[in-house]
């Protein structure tokens, strides 16, 4: 039985330098694997002799001979100090044998573009990893710190303690409308033009509490909205074919533009400070798990890797234009 109020009365230090010095039966090599001098070297087996009560090693001319009680010590020693080792060392982990399905919540206009690129990569690096999609709701924090929730990429700031986030990149809301819309070629609309045609409402969850979303609110009896959806394609959809207006964000939308035939203009500038950001958000009981930290690196590379290609994009197009 384990007995820890005997076990505090040991220096386990000394069995460390017991299994160097039957593994090397010398006091002058053991002191240079373990960066000791030969006189601590010499003193631990001092104790280690009142510990065991026995001589455990006798000096010959070439060195030391274990007594018998250091030989059987020697066989269990092995086999316990590895135990220890693999206690307080770090578990390996690789990739390619993990077969954990992972919970997670992303934007729909993020899942569209990051999943198909997400799952090529896993498929290539981790075959046996699966994933779960789920939408964020009042829900969610709470599914987060019981472990049903691994992770989520939203723009939801998280003032909670037991909460990590980490900035992926903008989130800048900018207005979507046809490619054929009268204001498509304007670069900014003044606050006339944004109310002067109807709008679709998006409604996302993680947009709730957001003052954006609570800004608009306030305007929304001085707008004509023709659709409130919680779906991103309808609502695109609608835009496509409509002379209507919708907020969305740039960033990451590149793909969902072209795909709907939509072009992208900047909000009025009484609107234009309210810029947020993507957001990695996980628990930190997941923090040091070697699992759920390397699918988070995977994922915080993904969305970046989507960034940087939306940068370039409009950088390009910049360029094209002049």
């Amino acid at each position: 039985m384990l007995r820890p109020d005997k076990l505090r009365r040991y220096d386990l230090n000394l069995l460390v330098t017991l299994h160097v010095l039957l593994e090397e039966c010398s006091v002058s090599r053991a002191a240079r694997r373990l960066s000791l001098s030969q006189s601590a070297i010499s003193r631990a087996l001092g104790r280690l002799r009142d510990v065991f009560g026995d001589e455990l090693f006798i000096r010959r001319p070439h060195g030391l001979q274990p007594t018998n009680r250091a030989l059987e010590l020697q066989e269990e020693l092995s086999g316990t100090l590895g135990q220890v080792s693999r206690l307080v060392e770090p578990p390996k982990f690789d990739p390619f044998e993990c077969s954990q399905t992972f919970n997670i919540s992303l934007m729909e206009h993020l899942s569209v573009q990051l999943l198909p690129r997400l799952l090529t990569y896993l498929g290539r690096v981790a075959p046996g990893v699966r994933l779960h999609l789920t939408t964020w709701n009042e829900e969610s924090s709470q599914a987060m710190s019981t472990g049903k929730l691994d992770a989520c990429i939203n723009i939801a700031v998280q003032d909670r303690p037991d909460l990590y986030q980490r900035r992926i990149g903008p989130a800048r809301p900018v207005i979507f409308l046809a490619n054929d819309h009268p204001l498509a070629t304007k670069e900014r609309l003044n606050m006339d033009e944004f109310l002067s045609y109807p709008h679709i409402s998006l409604r996302y969850y993680e947009f709730k509490d957001h003052p954006l979303m609570q800004q608009l609110t306030e305007m929304m009896l001085r707008r004509d909205v023709l659709l409130t959806a919680t779906d991103i394609h309808a609502a695109l959809e609608v835009v496509s074919k409509t002379r209507s207006l919708m907020i969305g964000t740039l960033d990451m939308c590149e793909p969902l533009l072209e795909r709907h035939h939509l072009s992208a203009v900047k909000l009025p500038v009484e609107l234009a400070t309210l810029d947020s950001d993507y957001l990695l958000t996980w628990h930190r009981l997941q923090h040091r798990n070697p699992e759920q930290a390397w699918f988070r690196s995977v994922l915080f590379d993904h969305c970046s890797a989507l960034e940087k290609t939306a940068v370039i994009e409009n950088s390009d197009k910049t360029d094209q234009a002049f």
